[in-house]
């Protein structure tokens, strides 16, 4: 070979390491089927040394190098779609030892750690894989791994470059570690799961489903059919994620909430929508159908317990965040709360359905079952058979989880599996390998996009494959089953190996069974007598996979079975094959005796079937004490079924829970028909649960407003209203309040003079909720009328309704917040209602500076220090509020420094430094803040803040040892008073943070805070509160289109806008044009520094309170 020529390898070919002269190097043939050198650069400090062996020194390589870096090779040039070329030039000893370091690294599992008796070590790494993310076995034990080229890209560019890709890894001496490397299937925008299946691959890549077939045994796809699209993404892996095979034998898969329009063969549409979904459709992509969805952003995996029940991951489940493990049921509708638009997309059953567990901002994303390997030492032993492992990508964990039936669902316990201490690892997927092992696959460094542990991306920084093993579990003979001569089996030996000991066995002789169809019927039936539970269970699935008439003859002869788990597969099977003939069998199960998990799949599979001749037991079996899922179950059927003659009768029913239940039932079905005398009956009823129902079913029918007005009219008329009511009567209010009688009930009871005050507060409660843009006429009179109320309530009350529409109330509130008689609370949210922007007065500007001193109430200060800082100065007024923040405590400082960020003259920037370099505040500041109230100033104001902006660069450097230090120097603490602290003006903890029933609700809940965090943890919280936000708690920084900056929480979300809160309690809301940009924000609502104004005595009482609360 002339050493000046290249050499090439096309896609597919397996990769050897060649010398200059061309021959194969001794050491990596064959078992050396690896990427390109180029591909396994450790960091980029070291990429120019290793770069310049690989190019000016290196060797021949033959697989195209990691995208990331074909622009940084010299040399490298692009000649096909399908191969790329290299140099070819001598290599030397250099290279070699650059390699054996690159593999030392790639072996290192020294930042892993697992539990007592296990072992770790790597099964693949670079250069066999880059970024692997996902992966699936096939039943020949290859692994197919869903790889990324290490490239943050949003939609567009994905869709031009198509750079990722599947490949095929082979552990071809059965060592456990993969040795051999095929590129299965390429061009692939954004691959997120593989699934072999009866000879196809089933992808999920952004955008759509595919399956892959290689037709010709070259371990290369030459097939690939896009079977169901389309499906929204933009880039950042919150979008389709599989696909997973359902033990009924259909293909399932999760979709993020980006949107999807799936249309059939005669391109009409069957399904369209724009909320997250858990989907599923036949092997050839047919017949696809919604198992449930809802308002969450990004469901990832799923899996099946033993009994058949669909369990998954999702993230963002809650508003602000919510990584769970969800058990998903059928016809489910799942939060986020704050997005009914999502919600409204299905058929509801009540409330949103919850999670099994909340395991934090995680971004959870794999999920497995460990499937059980014998009760000897095999796997990991029986203790672990059916336990379930999580993984999740900005811990750097692994987490097992252990499920304990909780009524029909489960509760989890959860403790750490598997954890690295390196901040660049994170795990994507965890699946169970034949012998029993777990892997563990860290995808690496790459992934930035949306993902708030990977701010920057580090391409370089490769993923590995880890296996997990029990050190003293027993070596598993043939795992796969390769010596097994499958095509001669008989029944008899099939149905013996459903009882196997090896998993991958298991499966593949159900696998088997479904191929020989009705002939395996007979034996089926008799093995689901058997004494072997696995044996039975896999039975059940190969009966419900062939599906025959005599499939499921045999099948609800099971529902009878002692086995409660063989019943609750065969539940499961007749309800998704919807045979009728099984209707009696399956009503039996909703008997009281039985246990909640067959009620609850007795029901769905009632409901799949849809014979009205269901509905008496399902309507009988609403009347018990039901738990959220087994009501969703009934009642969902009830709709499925849809038969509104046959549901009416739950209308009359003694209980008020069924009359519920009927009511959603007939609202939700396609054919219900509710009458508005119907419901107008229900709303007398005495029972809130009943009322909240009617009043939801009128809430989305414009024309029955009378029936809502009459219902609230009769509410109010009560002598006193439990907690639960109120909140029903301003729900009511806020839903209808663009009504026109809703407005007039709203101002003719707020302008009586018997309305009580109670009632009152609670009407200006649902004002201030509706938030007028323009308040209605026929409301103005009353509104001014309680503005003017001597009552303090009332008045912030009524302060607060019209607050949203100030302009046409400003010449009112006004003359309050210049009425001395007044309370300073009054004025002060006056001021605030309608100050914004506008100049202020010499006496208006004197009072409120008076309202910044240190007697004054902490929640007084901010509303204060909030008006100046949002009004329109002089600049001899601002010159002279440096004063005031040269005092100025944690708490004012920053709503006050809003007031100088658009001056830019240079006398103010000196005082103003100067001030703030002596506020007992700054402390509280970070730079951000800093950087960007110097944006308008000259360098010299820079120049005089210097000291402070160095103390804060050193800040996070020295937060440690500080913490250190004040956890040794503070003296023994007093709960008693550390209370005191809490609810004193000093330091105003219960402004924002609620205990049992009193405080704010700007943060945190801090009832149970005891429970926890630890001393330290509780004093890093007040100390260094943006050192780690409360999950749910992170605020947000919008940019808007007049130039204003506004920091709060997202506390509600509307279709056209956001309601945002500020640390003072204050609500703004936000249309969403009027954002230019919106992006989280590091720094905490809660000010920092409050340590400075406590003594250390302060401290430690407030420290020794708070872990009193559990």
């Amino acid at each position: 070979m002339d050493d000046r020529q290249p050499t090439r390898t096309k896609i597919g070919q397996p990769v050897i390491l060649r010398d200059c002269s061309g021959r194969a190097n001794q050491t990596s043939e064959e078992t050396m089927n690896q990427p390109a050198m180029s591909e396994i650069l450790p960091r980029p400090g070291q990429f120019s040394l290793i770069a310049h062996f690989i190019v000016v020194l290196g060797c021949s390589l033959a697989i195209p190098a990691a995208p990331w870096l074909q622009n940084r090779i010299v040399g490298m040039e692009q000649v096909s779609e399908c191969e790329m070329v290299m140099p070819v030039v001598p290599r030397t000893e250099a290279v070699r030892a650059a390699a054996s370091f690159m593999a030392q690294q790639a072996s290192d599992t020294s930042h892993i750690t697992v539990p007592e008796g296990f072992t770790v070590d790597v099964a693949a790494a670079a250069p066999l894989v880059q970024h692997p993310i996902m992966a699936g076995f096939d039943d020949r034990g290859r692994l197919y791994v869903a790889e990324n080229a290490g490239l943050n890209l949003r939609r567009e560019d994905l869709e031009k470059q198509l750079p990722n890709s599947i490949v095929l890894l082979a552990d071809t001496d059965d060592d456990g570690v993969f040795d051999k490397r095929t590129l299965f299937a390429d061009k692939l925008t954004f691959p997120q799961g593989a699934l072999w299946h009866d000879g196809w691959l089933y992808v999920a890549s952004s955008g759509a489903i595919w399956r892959f077939r290689d037709s010709n045994g070259d371990d290369v796809a030459d097939q690939r059919e896009q079977i169901v699209g389309k499906f929204g993404y933009t880039g950042n892996a919150a979008d389709v994620h599989g696909c997973f095979l359902g033990p009924e034998g259909r293909i399932y898969w999760c979709e993020g909430r980006h949107g999807h329009e799936i249309a059939n063969a005669a391109g009409e549409i069957v399904s369209k929508g724009k909320a997250a979904r858990i989907f599923s459709c036949e092997p050839d992509g047919t017949d696809v159908r919604t198992h449930c969805g809802g308002g969450m952003d990004n469901p990832t995996e799923v899996d099946w317990t033993a009994a058949g029940e669909m369990l998954g991951t999702a993230n963002i489940f809650y508003h602000q965040r919510g990584d769970c493990l969800v058990h998903w049921l059928h016809g489910g509708v799942y939060p986020r709360h704050d997005q009914p638009a999502m919600h409204a997309e299905f058929r509801r059953t009540g409330e949103l359905l919850d999670a099994v567990h909340d395991f934090g901002h995680v971004a959870v994303s794999g999920l497995c079952r460990y499937r059980p390997c014998g009760e000897g030492k095999q796997g990991f032993g029986k203790n672990w058979n059916d336990a379930w492992f999580v993984t999740e990508f900005n811990t750097h964990k692994v987490k097992s989880v252990q499920l304990a039936r909780e009524g029909s669902s489960y509760r989890a316990e959860v403790l750490d599996f598997f954890t690295s201490s390196s901040s660049d690892s994170h795990p994507t997927d965890v699946l169970q390998d034949a012998d029993g092992s777990l892997l563990v696959i860290d995808t690496g460094g790459w992934f930035r996009i949306g993902c708030p542990t990977s701010q920057i991306a580090k391409p370089d920084v490769l993923g590995s494959i880890y296996r997990v093993r029990k050190r003293d579990a027993a070596k598993m003979v043939d795992p796969w089953g390769k010596k097994v001569a499958w095509n001669r089996a008989t029944a008899e030996e099939l149905i013996a190996l459903l009882g196997d000991t090896r998993p991958a066995v298991r499966a593949r002789a159900v696998a088997q069974l479904v191929r020989n169809k009705n002939a395996a019927v007979p034996y089926l039936g008799k093995a689901i007598d058997e004494e072997d539970p696995l044996l039975r269970q896999h039975a059940v699935e190969a009966l419900t996979k062939i599906g025959s008439p005599a499939a499921l003859s045999v099948l609800r002869a099971a529902i009878e079975n002692n086995d409660p788990v063989v019943q609750q597969l065969a539940a499961l099977a007749l309800g998704a094959h919807a045979d009728g003939d099984a209707v009696d069998s399956l009503t039996s199960l909703l008997a009281k005796d039985q246990p909640a998990q067959l009620q609850l799949t007795a029901a769905t599979a009632l409901g799949q079937i849809a014979y009205p001749t269901a509905i008496p037991a399902l309507v009988k079996a609403l009347a018990g004490n039901l738990d959220r899922p087994r009501e969703h179950a009934l009642i969902y059927a009830l709709i499925e079924i849809d038969d509104p003659v046959e549901t009416r009768a739950a209308l009359a029913h003694r209980s008020p829970l069924v009359r519920r239940a009927g009511l959603i039932a007939l609202d939700q079905m396609p054919s219900g028909d509710l009458q508005r005398e119907e419901v107008a009956n229900l709303l007398s009823t005495g029972d809130l649960g009943l009322q909240t129902a009617a009043l939801d079913v009128i809430s989305r029918r414009p024309g029955w407003t009378d029936e809502l007005v009459s219902s609230i009219s009769q509410l109010l008329a009560q002598p006193e209203l439990n907690e639960a009511q109120q909140g029903l009567v301003i729900q009511s209010l806020v839903a209808f309040h663009k009504q026109p009688a809703v407005q007039r009930l709203l101002a003719e009871t707020l302008a009586s003079e018997r309305t009580p005050a109670r009632t009152q507060l609670l009407l200006l409660e649902a004002v201030a909720q509706a938030r007028f843009e323009q308040v209605p006429q026929a409301l103005r009179p009353p509104l001014l009328r309680a503005l003017r109320q001597a009552e303090a309530n009332i008045a912030l009350s009524a302060i607060a309704a019209v607050s949203s529409a100030a302009d046409a109330f400003r010449d009112d509130l006004s003359q309050l917040s210049a009425d001395g008689k007044l309370s300073a609370e009054v004025r002060l949210a006056a001021f605030a209602a309608s100050s914004p922007g506008r100049p202020l007065q010499a006496s208006e500007f004197a009072w409120l500076e008076s309202q910044l001193a240190g007697e004054v109430a902490p929640a007084l200060r901010m509303i204060a220090a909030r008006v100046l800082g949002a009004a329109k100065l002089t600049a001899d007024q601002q010159q002279q509020l440096t004063k005031a923040v040269a005092i100025a405590g944690p708490l004012e400082i920053i709503p006050l420094l809003a007031a100088f960020e658009h001056s830019g003259d240079e006398t103010l920037g000196k005082s103003l430094a100067a001030a703030i370099l002596q506020s007992p505040g700054n402390a509280s500041l970070s730079l951000p803040q800093i950087e960007a109230l110097l944006a308008h100033y000259p360098a010299s104001t820079r120049t005089a803040l210097q000291t402070l902006i160095t103390r804060l660069q050193l800040a996070v450097q020295e937060q440690r040892s500080r913490l250190e230090l004040l956890t040794t120097m503070l003296p023994a603490g007093n709960p008693k008073t550390g209370k005191q602290v809490f609810v004193n003006r000093q330091a105003g903890c219960f402004l924002c943070h609620r205990v049992g029933s009193e405080g704010g609700r700007v943060g945190p809940d801090l009832t149970t805070i005891g429970q926890r965090r630890n001393k330290r943890d509780l004093l890093e919280a007040i100390v260094f509160p943006s050192s780690s936000l409360a999950r749910g708690f992170e605020s947000h920084t919008f940019l808007l289109d007049d130039g204003r900056s506004l920091t709060g929480l997202i506390v509600r979300e509307a279709a056209d806008s956001l309601v945002l809160r500020a640390a003072d309690q204050s609500e703004v809301r936000v249309s969403r044009t009027s954002i230019e940009e919106m992006k989280p924000s590091s720094i905490s609502i809660m000010p920092a520094g409050l340590d400075n104004v406590m003594s250390r005595q302060q401290l430690a009482d407030l420290v020794e309170y708070l872990q009193t609360l559990k």
